[in-house]
């Protein structure tokens, strides 16, 4: 499954230092003079201390114009150098053949069989595992934690570090020029990751609150509310915001299900160090449509913490399924969390009912002291601004369910 087998040619006109490759799984990233740098679609396993098995590569000339060299071999790809006849073109084919270092999913590969097997696999863990049905966190997978990002800055200067070593070394143009870049990109990082902990870990404290004070109704209080039912929080179980609700409610010895997908990011069979244990319950699924409908389909109450594409989507999808009547309103909650990060997305959703296309009575977003004046059918969701406030509507509102005899999952 993991092997990988790479054929390319390149042709290479030195008069005009023009370069140009055929070939699938890699492409050329950028040419200078007789140098060329061969990027692979996927990371290909290689140990640049010859140590552990790594990739072969071969590189031959077909029409025996000059020679090409390689040089900077890594997991991504390498560089290839061309000496030779200045007046005619050369022609070479090169070959790699090696493991891939790390799944990396293609949603237009899916077989029907596994976008089947997740339906089917998503059915049988909620008959047995959650029946009641689920309360469900989505949130960013990248706002983490004070101390893990201090650990992310660390890596990342040491990889600065590392780059401007190398700097001193090479001689190549097409090299010190790749550094460069390489250290303008470290650069967009770790402003990144201070702007994060400037503005967005308190994010994360909340989430695991939430998660906290929710595994702490699940374990003391929960079974006796709801008379021996049982109504878990499940997330996308990511790292980010879907880790720490989950840490928090872990903390508490409480039940956690994790519908995660493949992403390339954590290794299969070594979890010490990955943020699905905290999921004491994990699903992995093959096609990412399907495990975001499984996550908003079997939730009683689905609660937005701030995110990015990922979650923006979840909360569109979750906003249509209710106002188009595929999950009923009265029995399903959507709840944003921290109004003055989502506040540029309720804009735009007024935008849209100002222009009549969305309902401008029935999808409203129930916003205290701005745009709660109507009866409670009028909305699709509402705002609040501390996990407290999130845990108690959501407790509320799932107990409600329960005297009403509407705490089921399939009904």
């Amino acid at each position: 499954m993991n092997d990988i087998e790479l054929h390319g040619n390149l042709l290479y006109e030195p008069e005009s230092h023009r370069w140009s490759g055929t070939g699938t799984g890699w492409w050329l990233e950028r040419t200078k003079g007789n140098s060329a740098q061969i990027t692979f679609e996927e990371p290909v396993a290689f140990d640049p201390k010859g140590l552990l098995k790594g990739y072969s590569l071969s590189i031959s000339t077909i029409n025996g114009n000059g020679e090409f060299k390689a040089s900077d071999v890594n997991d991504s790809g390498f560089l290839v150098h061309w000496t030779g006849d200045l007046s005619a073109s050369c022609m070479a084919s090169f070959m790699v053949k090696g493991s891939k270092q790390s799944f990396v999913p293609n949603d237009r590969a899916l077989s029907n069989e596994e976008s089947i097997a997740d339906i089917y696999a998503a059915g049988l863990l909620f008959d047995y595992e959650a029946k009641y049905g689920v309360v469900t966190v989505m949130g960013s997978a990248s706002i983490s934690s004070t101390e893990r990002i201090s650990m992310s800055k660390d890596v990342v200067h040491q990889h600065a570090h590392n780059c401007k070593s190398q700097l001193d070394e090479v001689s190549g143009s097409l090299q010190k020029e790749l550094l460069n870049d390489q250290l303008v990109k470290i650069g967009h990082r770790l402003s990144r990751h201070d702007r994060i902990e400037e503005r967005s870990t308190k994010y994360w404290n909340s989430a695991k609150k939430f998660g906290e004070l929710w595994g702490q109704y699940s374990v003391s209080e929960q079974e006796r509310a709801l008379g021996g039912c049982y109504v878990p929080i499940c997330t996308g179980g990511g790292p980010g915001l879907m880790r720490a609700v989950a840490e928090g409610a872990r903390a508490q010895n409480a039940h956690v299900i994790g519908i995660d997908c493949q992403f390339g990011l954590d290794k299969f069979f070594d979890m010490s160090d990955s943020y699905a244990i905290f999921s004491n319950q994990r699903l992995r699924m093959n096609n990412f449509s399907i495990r975001e409908g499984v996550l908003i389909n079997y939730s009683h109450v689905i609660l937005f913490w701030p995110g990015g594409f990922g979650t923006t989507w979840e909360v569109f999808e979750t906003l249509s399924k209710l106002s188009t009547g595929h999950l009923r309103r009265r029995r399903t909650k959507a709840i944003f969390v921290h109004s003055e990060f989502w506040k540029p997305i309720l804009k735009a959703i007024d935008h849209m009912r100002e222009y009549g296309t969305i309902n401008s009575y029935g999808d409203r977003i129930k916003i205290p002291g701005i745009d709660d004046q109507y009866p409670d059918d009028a909305y699709i969701a509402e705002v609040v601004d501390t996990p407290e406030e999130a845990f108690q509507k959501t407790r509320a509102f799932v107990e409600e369910l329960y005297r009403k005899n509407q705490l089921t999952l399939r009904g």
